[in-house]
Protein backbone atom coordinates (compact mmCIF):
# COMPACT_ATOMS: atom_id res chain seq x y z
CA UNK A 1 0.00 0.00 0.00
CA UNK A 2 1.50 3.39 -1.10
CA UNK A 3 0.28 6.54 0.18
CA UNK A 4 1.12 10.13 -1.39
CA UNK A 5 1.19 13.59 0.96
CA UNK A 6 0.14 16.32 -1.03
CA UNK A 7 -0.72 19.88 -1.18
CA UNK A 8 0.28 23.19 -1.40
CA UNK A 9 3.51 24.92 0.37
CA UNK A 10 3.90 25.24 3.49
CA UNK A 11 0.81 22.91 5.22
CA UNK A 12 3.09 20.98 7.23
CA UNK A 13 3.41 17.74 4.54
CA UNK A 14 7.17 17.09 5.63
CA UNK A 15 6.20 17.35 9.20
CA UNK A 16 3.36 14.78 9.07
CA UNK A 17 5.68 12.85 6.95
CA UNK A 18 8.55 12.73 9.51
CA UNK A 19 5.59 12.28 12.09
CA UNK A 20 4.41 8.86 10.38
CA UNK A 21 7.50 7.89 8.89
CA UNK A 22 9.99 4.97 9.78
CA UNK A 23 12.90 7.95 8.47
CA UNK A 24 13.09 11.29 9.04
CA UNK A 25 14.70 12.83 6.03
CA UNK A 26 13.06 15.93 4.85
CA UNK A 27 13.94 18.99 6.25
CA UNK A 28 11.23 21.28 7.99
CA UNK A 29 11.81 25.32 7.53
CA UNK A 30 9.82 27.98 7.89
CA UNK A 31 10.93 28.93 3.74
CA UNK A 32 7.95 28.30 1.31
CA UNK A 33 9.34 25.20 -0.86
CA UNK A 34 11.30 23.56 1.51
CA UNK A 35 10.79 20.31 -0.10
CA UNK A 36 11.69 20.44 -3.86
CA UNK A 37 11.50 16.72 -4.60
CA UNK A 38 9.41 13.83 -3.95
CA UNK A 39 10.60 11.88 -1.14
CA UNK A 40 9.58 8.06 -0.06
CA UNK A 41 9.85 5.45 3.01
CA UNK A 42 8.02 3.15 4.93
CA UNK A 43 5.40 3.49 7.63
CA UNK A 44 6.60 3.42 11.09
CA UNK A 45 4.14 1.21 12.13
CA UNK A 46 4.18 -0.94 9.49
CA UNK A 47 7.12 -1.67 6.97
CA UNK A 48 4.57 -2.87 4.11
CA UNK A 49 3.09 0.62 3.97
CA UNK A 50 4.82 2.94 1.56
CA UNK A 51 4.88 6.89 2.83
CA UNK A 52 6.03 9.77 -0.51
CA UNK A 53 6.64 13.14 0.46
CA UNK A 54 5.85 15.67 -2.38
CA UNK A 55 7.11 19.21 -3.51
CA UNK A 56 4.34 22.02 -2.24
CA UNK A 57 1.67 22.58 -5.28
CA UNK A 58 1.14 26.50 -6.07
CA UNK A 59 -0.88 26.38 -9.42
CA UNK A 60 -2.68 23.26 -11.47
CA UNK A 61 -0.39 22.83 -13.85
CA UNK A 62 -0.90 19.13 -16.02
CA UNK A 63 2.25 19.31 -17.65
CA UNK A 64 4.41 19.81 -14.60
CA UNK A 65 2.50 17.60 -12.44
CA UNK A 66 2.91 14.84 -15.02
CA UNK A 67 6.27 15.58 -14.96
CA UNK A 68 7.37 15.65 -11.61
CA UNK A 69 5.24 12.95 -10.63
CA UNK A 70 5.04 10.10 -13.57
CA UNK A 71 7.11 7.61 -12.30
CA UNK A 72 5.30 7.62 -9.33
CA UNK A 73 1.42 8.09 -9.68
CA UNK A 74 0.99 4.53 -10.86
CA UNK A 75 2.71 3.49 -7.26
CA UNK A 76 0.16 5.28 -5.32
CA UNK A 77 -3.18 3.72 -3.81
CA UNK A 78 -4.12 6.32 -1.37
CA UNK A 79 -3.73 10.31 -1.38
CA UNK A 80 -3.37 12.41 1.79
CA UNK A 81 -4.54 15.79 1.02
CA UNK A 82 -3.37 18.76 3.50
CA UNK A 83 -4.94 21.95 4.19
CA UNK A 84 -3.77 24.46 6.89
CA UNK A 85 -6.59 25.12 8.98
CA UNK A 86 -5.85 28.50 10.00
CA UNK A 87 -6.22 29.55 5.90
CA UNK A 88 -9.85 31.32 5.06
CA UNK A 89 -9.17 30.41 1.40
CA UNK A 90 -9.40 26.81 -0.25
CA UNK A 91 -10.45 27.97 -3.92
CA UNK A 92 -6.91 25.92 -5.13
CA UNK A 93 -7.01 23.15 -2.92
CA UNK A 94 -10.47 22.64 -4.36
CA UNK A 95 -9.23 22.83 -8.03
CA UNK A 96 -6.06 20.30 -7.13
CA UNK A 97 -8.31 18.21 -5.69
CA UNK A 98 -10.39 17.97 -8.49
CA UNK A 99 -7.59 18.01 -10.54
CA UNK A 100 -6.36 14.70 -9.12
CA UNK A 101 -9.85 12.63 -9.02
CA UNK A 102 -8.91 12.04 -12.59
CA UNK A 103 -6.34 9.34 -11.46
CA UNK A 104 -9.09 7.09 -9.80
CA UNK A 105 -7.41 7.07 -6.28
CA UNK A 106 -8.80 7.35 -3.18
CA UNK A 107 -8.63 10.92 -1.47
CA UNK A 108 -8.46 11.73 2.55
CA UNK A 109 -8.36 14.88 3.43
CA UNK A 110 -6.20 16.02 6.42
CA UNK A 111 -6.56 19.50 8.24
CA UNK A 112 -3.33 20.11 9.66
CA UNK A 113 -2.71 23.20 12.26
CA UNK A 114 -5.73 22.49 14.36
CA UNK A 115 -3.67 23.43 17.41
CA UNK A 116 -6.50 23.69 19.96
CA UNK A 117 -8.52 20.49 18.14
CA UNK A 118 -11.85 22.54 17.24
CA UNK A 119 -12.13 20.83 14.50
CA UNK A 120 -14.59 22.88 13.40
CA UNK A 121 -14.53 23.28 9.24
CA UNK A 122 -17.16 23.21 6.73
CA UNK A 123 -15.84 20.31 4.66
CA UNK A 124 -18.94 19.47 2.58
CA UNK A 125 -17.49 21.94 0.04
CA UNK A 126 -14.11 19.53 -1.10
CA UNK A 127 -17.02 15.95 -1.83
CA UNK A 128 -14.65 13.90 0.09
CA UNK A 129 -15.76 11.34 2.65
CA UNK A 130 -12.63 10.98 4.97
CA UNK A 131 -11.01 13.57 6.67
CA UNK A 132 -9.05 14.17 10.13
CA UNK A 133 -8.32 16.85 12.13
CA UNK A 134 -4.40 16.97 12.94
CA UNK A 135 -2.06 19.15 14.63
CA UNK A 136 2.06 18.32 13.79
CA UNK A 137 3.44 20.76 15.99
CA UNK A 138 1.22 19.41 18.97
CA UNK A 139 0.90 15.89 17.92
CA UNK A 140 -2.97 16.34 18.15
CA UNK A 141 -5.21 14.04 16.18
CA UNK A 142 -1.90 11.81 15.40
CA UNK A 143 -2.94 8.27 16.70
CA UNK A 144 -6.23 8.38 15.20
CA UNK A 145 -4.65 9.14 11.96
CA UNK A 146 -1.82 6.63 12.18
CA UNK A 147 -5.04 3.88 13.28
CA UNK A 148 -7.06 4.66 10.24
CA UNK A 149 -4.31 4.31 8.02
CA UNK A 150 -2.95 1.18 8.74
CA UNK A 151 -6.66 -0.14 8.46
CA UNK A 152 -6.40 0.86 4.84
CA UNK A 153 -3.48 -1.52 4.42
CA UNK A 154 -5.83 -3.92 1.60
CA UNK A 155 -3.05 -5.76 0.44
CA UNK A 156 0.42 -6.96 1.97
CA UNK A 157 3.72 -6.24 -0.22
CA UNK A 158 7.20 -7.90 0.22
CA UNK A 159 9.69 -5.67 1.89
CA UNK A 160 12.19 -5.30 -0.94
CA UNK A 161 15.53 -5.09 1.07
CA UNK A 162 18.43 -3.11 -0.62
CA UNK A 163 21.72 -5.18 -0.64
CA UNK A 164 23.67 -1.85 -0.89
CA UNK A 165 23.53 1.42 -0.44
CA UNK A 166 25.23 4.53 -2.14
CA UNK A 167 25.34 8.05 -0.76
CA UNK A 168 26.27 10.93 -3.33
CA UNK A 169 28.70 13.75 -2.10
CA UNK A 170 30.19 17.07 -3.02
CA UNK A 171 29.98 20.48 -3.36
CA UNK A 172 26.88 22.24 -5.16
CA UNK A 173 26.27 22.06 -8.60
CA UNK A 174 29.06 19.00 -9.29
CA UNK A 175 26.47 16.75 -11.09
CA UNK A 176 24.93 14.61 -7.80
CA UNK A 177 21.67 15.13 -9.07
CA UNK A 178 22.12 14.33 -13.21
CA UNK A 179 24.14 10.94 -11.80
CA UNK A 180 22.07 9.76 -9.66
CA UNK A 181 18.89 10.18 -12.32
CA UNK A 182 21.25 8.63 -14.61
CA UNK A 183 21.85 5.50 -11.85
CA UNK A 184 18.04 4.76 -11.29
CA UNK A 185 17.16 5.12 -15.36
CA UNK A 186 14.78 8.43 -15.29
CA UNK A 187 14.51 11.87 -13.69
CA UNK A 188 14.23 11.20 -10.29
CA UNK A 189 16.16 14.21 -8.54
CA UNK A 190 15.50 17.54 -9.80
CA UNK A 191 18.54 19.23 -11.83
CA UNK A 192 18.84 22.87 -12.37
CA UNK A 193 22.04 25.03 -13.02
CA UNK A 194 21.84 27.15 -10.49
CA UNK A 195 23.04 25.96 -7.22
CA UNK A 196 21.59 24.17 -3.87
CA UNK A 197 18.57 23.03 -5.95
CA UNK A 198 18.68 19.40 -3.73
CA UNK A 199 18.29 20.62 -0.33
CA UNK A 200 16.63 17.70 1.50
CA UNK A 201 18.35 14.36 1.00
CA UNK A 202 16.55 12.58 -2.32
CA UNK A 203 16.68 8.63 -2.34
CA UNK A 204 15.73 6.32 -4.72
CA UNK A 205 17.06 2.77 -6.15
CA UNK A 206 18.44 0.78 -9.11
CA UNK A 207 19.11 -2.90 -9.97
CA UNK A 208 22.51 -4.23 -11.51
CA UNK A 209 23.50 -7.65 -11.98
CA UNK A 210 21.35 -9.08 -9.20
CA UNK A 211 21.67 -6.41 -6.59
CA UNK A 212 19.84 -3.70 -5.58
CA UNK A 213 21.23 -0.29 -5.12
CA UNK A 214 19.51 2.32 -2.63
CA UNK A 215 21.11 5.60 -3.27
CA UNK A 216 20.71 9.34 -1.89
CA UNK A 217 21.01 12.40 -3.48
CA UNK A 218 23.06 14.78 -0.46
CA UNK A 219 22.73 18.57 -0.63
CA UNK A 220 25.95 20.23 -1.64
CA UNK A 221 28.26 20.93 0.77
CA UNK A 222 29.11 25.07 1.56
CA UNK A 223 31.64 26.96 3.76
CA UNK A 224 30.53 27.07 7.21
CA UNK A 225 30.97 30.64 7.54
CA UNK A 226 28.74 31.49 4.79
CA UNK A 227 25.62 29.75 6.67
CA UNK A 228 23.26 31.43 8.35
CA UNK A 229 21.98 29.26 11.04
CA UNK A 230 18.56 30.22 10.63
CA UNK A 231 18.94 29.33 6.88
CA UNK A 232 17.58 26.42 4.79
CA UNK A 233 21.07 26.07 3.60
CA UNK A 234 22.47 25.41 7.65
CA UNK A 235 19.57 22.73 7.99
CA UNK A 236 20.43 20.91 4.42
CA UNK A 237 24.43 20.82 5.43
CA UNK A 238 23.46 19.46 8.78
CA UNK A 239 21.61 16.64 7.40
CA UNK A 240 23.95 16.21 4.73
CA UNK A 241 26.89 15.55 7.52
CA UNK A 242 24.42 13.39 9.14
CA UNK A 243 24.43 9.92 7.09
CA UNK A 244 28.18 9.93 5.81
CA UNK A 245 28.59 6.90 7.84
CA UNK A 246 25.14 4.83 6.64
CA UNK A 247 25.69 3.99 3.04
CA UNK A 248 28.36 0.96 2.18
CA UNK A 249 29.62 3.29 -0.68
CA UNK A 250 30.30 6.75 -0.75
CA UNK A 251 30.85 8.81 -4.31
CA UNK A 252 32.50 11.90 -3.91
CA UNK A 253 32.23 14.19 -6.70
CA UNK A 254 34.27 17.63 -8.50
CA UNK A 255 33.37 19.35 -11.36
CA UNK A 256 36.67 18.90 -13.81
CA UNK A 257 36.44 22.78 -14.31
CA UNK A 258 36.53 23.81 -10.99
CA UNK A 259 39.51 21.58 -9.75
CA UNK A 260 40.11 19.95 -6.91
CA UNK A 261 39.91 23.86 -4.96
CA UNK A 262 39.71 24.47 -1.21
CA UNK A 263 36.40 23.69 -0.46
CA UNK A 264 36.32 20.28 -2.26
CA UNK A 265 39.57 19.24 -0.17
CA UNK A 266 37.56 20.12 2.57
CA UNK A 267 34.79 17.90 1.86
CA UNK A 268 36.90 14.74 0.82
CA UNK A 269 38.94 15.22 3.96
CA UNK A 270 35.98 14.88 5.95
CA UNK A 271 34.10 11.92 3.61
CA UNK A 272 37.26 9.95 3.53
CA UNK A 273 37.49 10.00 7.41
CA UNK A 274 33.82 8.78 8.08
CA UNK A 275 32.92 6.60 4.82
CA UNK A 276 33.12 2.84 4.58
CA UNK A 277 34.05 2.84 0.86
CA UNK A 278 35.05 5.95 -1.16
CA UNK A 279 35.03 6.06 -4.86
CA UNK A 280 36.34 10.09 -6.17
CA UNK A 281 34.88 11.07 -8.99
CA UNK A 282 35.65 13.90 -11.72
CA UNK A 283 32.58 14.56 -13.67
CA UNK A 284 31.47 16.61 -16.80
CA UNK A 285 34.70 15.39 -18.14
CA UNK A 286 32.53 16.13 -21.98
CA UNK A 287 33.04 19.52 -21.08
CA UNK A 288 37.31 19.13 -21.80
CA UNK A 289 37.32 19.87 -25.31
CA UNK A 290 41.09 20.01 -25.74
CA UNK A 291 44.11 18.16 -24.14
CA UNK A 292 41.71 15.92 -22.07
CA UNK A 293 44.53 13.22 -21.23
CA UNK A 294 47.03 15.71 -19.99
CA UNK A 295 44.44 17.88 -18.27
CA UNK A 296 42.67 14.46 -16.18
CA UNK A 297 46.38 13.63 -15.58
CA UNK A 298 47.40 16.69 -14.30
CA UNK A 299 44.29 16.65 -12.18
CA UNK A 300 44.93 13.18 -10.73
CA UNK A 301 48.19 13.66 -9.52
CA UNK A 302 47.42 17.29 -8.06
CA UNK A 303 44.52 15.00 -5.94
CA UNK A 304 47.16 12.07 -4.69
CA UNK A 305 49.66 15.20 -4.12
CA UNK A 306 47.41 16.72 -2.08
CA UNK A 307 46.19 13.98 0.53
CA UNK A 308 48.23 11.10 0.68
CA UNK A 309 45.55 8.51 1.49
CA UNK A 310 43.92 9.73 -2.02
CA UNK A 311 46.38 6.93 -3.87
CA UNK A 312 44.53 4.37 -1.98
CA UNK A 313 41.28 5.14 -3.62
CA UNK A 314 40.29 4.95 -7.04
CA UNK A 315 39.87 7.94 -9.18
CA UNK A 316 37.31 7.72 -11.74
CA UNK A 317 37.12 10.29 -14.73
CA UNK A 318 33.63 10.58 -16.44
CA UNK A 319 30.26 12.49 -18.03
CA UNK A 320 27.27 11.55 -15.71
CA UNK A 321 25.36 12.87 -19.57
CA UNK A 322 27.89 9.79 -21.04
CA UNK A 323 25.68 6.33 -21.20
CA UNK A 324 28.91 4.32 -21.24
CA UNK A 325 30.13 6.23 -18.33
CA UNK A 326 27.40 5.16 -16.07
CA UNK A 327 27.49 1.11 -17.20
CA UNK A 328 31.58 1.22 -16.25
CA UNK A 329 30.55 3.16 -12.70
CA UNK A 330 27.65 1.15 -12.05
CA UNK A 331 30.29 -2.53 -12.79
CA UNK A 332 33.20 -0.44 -10.35
CA UNK A 333 30.07 0.18 -7.59
CA UNK A 334 29.03 -4.14 -8.45
CA UNK A 335 32.68 -5.21 -7.38
CA UNK A 336 33.99 -3.16 -4.95
CA UNK A 337 30.42 -3.93 -2.93
CA UNK A 338 31.38 -7.31 -2.71
CA UNK A 339 33.74 -6.45 -0.60
CA UNK A 340 31.70 -4.17 1.93
CA UNK A 341 31.75 -7.10 4.53
CA UNK A 342 35.22 -8.81 3.99
CA UNK A 343 36.74 -10.49 7.05
CA UNK A 344 40.46 -10.73 6.75
CA UNK A 345 41.85 -13.84 8.57
CA UNK A 346 43.59 -13.33 12.17
CA UNK A 347 46.62 -15.64 10.78
CA UNK A 348 46.93 -13.52 7.45
CA UNK A 349 46.71 -9.98 9.45
CA UNK A 350 49.23 -11.29 11.53
CA UNK A 351 51.79 -12.31 8.82
CA UNK A 352 51.38 -8.79 7.73
CA UNK A 353 52.16 -6.86 10.89
CA UNK A 354 55.10 -9.12 11.60
CA UNK A 355 57.06 -8.38 7.54
CA UNK A 356 55.59 -5.03 7.95
CA UNK A 357 57.00 -3.98 11.29
CA UNK A 358 60.23 -6.16 10.88
CA UNK A 359 61.09 -4.31 7.41
CA UNK A 360 60.48 -1.08 9.07
CA UNK A 361 60.49 -1.00 13.06
CA UNK A 362 59.08 1.78 14.86
CA UNK A 363 61.80 4.17 16.18
CA UNK A 364 62.22 3.42 20.29
CA UNK A 365 60.60 5.23 22.31
CA UNK A 366 62.07 5.38 25.98
CA UNK A 367 64.58 3.98 25.00
CA UNK A 368 63.09 0.97 24.02
CA UNK A 369 61.99 -1.61 21.33
CA UNK A 370 58.29 -1.03 20.61
CA UNK A 371 56.68 -4.53 19.74
CA UNK A 372 53.81 -5.45 17.98
CA UNK A 373 52.75 -8.58 19.49
CA UNK A 374 49.40 -8.96 17.59
CA UNK A 375 46.38 -7.30 15.46
CA UNK A 376 43.03 -8.76 14.71
CA UNK A 377 40.00 -7.08 12.68
CA UNK A 378 36.88 -6.22 15.06
CA UNK A 379 34.95 -4.28 12.59
CA UNK A 380 34.41 -4.82 8.66
CA UNK A 381 32.16 -1.27 8.29
CA UNK A 382 34.58 0.29 8.41
CA UNK A 383 37.39 -2.20 8.53
CA UNK A 384 39.24 -1.63 11.73
CA UNK A 385 41.95 -3.48 12.89
CA UNK A 386 43.22 -3.84 16.64
CA UNK A 387 46.93 -4.13 17.38
CA UNK A 388 48.52 -4.66 20.45
CA UNK A 389 51.57 -3.19 21.40
CA UNK A 390 53.91 -2.35 24.45
CA UNK A 391 52.90 1.25 23.90
CA UNK A 392 49.75 2.33 22.39
CA UNK A 393 49.31 5.16 23.39
CA UNK A 394 52.84 6.66 22.27
CA UNK A 395 52.80 5.01 18.57
CA UNK A 396 53.30 8.06 15.76
CA UNK A 397 50.89 9.28 13.92
CA UNK A 398 53.18 8.83 10.75
CA UNK A 399 53.66 4.74 11.97
CA UNK A 400 50.31 4.43 11.70
CA UNK A 401 50.16 6.08 8.63
CA UNK A 402 52.50 3.69 7.03
CA UNK A 403 50.87 0.65 8.41
CA UNK A 404 47.79 1.71 6.83
CA UNK A 405 49.45 2.23 3.74
CA UNK A 406 51.16 -1.00 4.43
CA UNK A 407 47.64 -3.11 4.79
CA UNK A 408 46.20 -1.46 1.54
CA UNK A 409 49.18 -2.58 -0.69
CA UNK A 410 49.54 -6.03 0.64
CA UNK A 411 46.39 -6.91 0.69
CA UNK A 412 45.84 -5.33 -2.74
CA UNK A 413 42.56 -3.13 -1.26
CA UNK A 414 41.32 0.02 -3.18
CA UNK A 415 38.84 2.46 -1.60
CA UNK A 416 37.81 0.71 1.07
CA UNK A 417 38.38 2.98 5.01
CA UNK A 418 40.80 1.58 7.09
CA UNK A 419 40.67 2.18 10.84
CA UNK A 420 43.45 1.42 13.39
CA UNK A 421 43.41 1.26 17.26
CA UNK A 422 46.36 0.46 19.34
CA UNK A 423 45.64 -1.33 22.51
CA UNK A 424 47.85 -2.28 25.38
CA UNK A 425 49.37 -5.74 24.96
CA UNK A 426 47.50 -8.10 27.57
CA UNK A 427 50.72 -9.54 28.52
CA UNK A 428 52.69 -6.99 30.95
CA UNK A 429 56.18 -8.99 30.95
CA UNK A 430 56.11 -8.36 26.89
Amino acid sequence: MNFLIIGKPNVGKSSLFNIISADKNNIIHKSIGTTRDWHHSQFKNNLNINIYDTPGIDKINKKIFDNKFENLINKIDIFLYLIDYKSSNYVLDKEIINFIRKYNKEIILIINKDDNFNQDKDLNTFGLNNHYYISCSHKLGIDNLLDNLEKNLVKKKQIQKEDYSIGLFGKTNVGKSTLLNQLVGYNRSLVSNTPKTTTDIVTSSYTFKGNSYSIKDTAGLIKKNKIDKESLDYYATKKTLSIIKEPDVNLFMIDVEQGFDNQSKKIFNLISEKSNILIFIINKIDLINANKKKILSKLQDDIKAEFSQSKNFIILTLSSLNKRDITSLKNYIHNVTFKVNKQFSTSNINKWLKLTTNQKPHSRIKGKEVKFKYATQILTNPLTLKIFSNFSKEISTQYKRFLINSFYEYFKIKSKNIKIIFSKSSNPFN
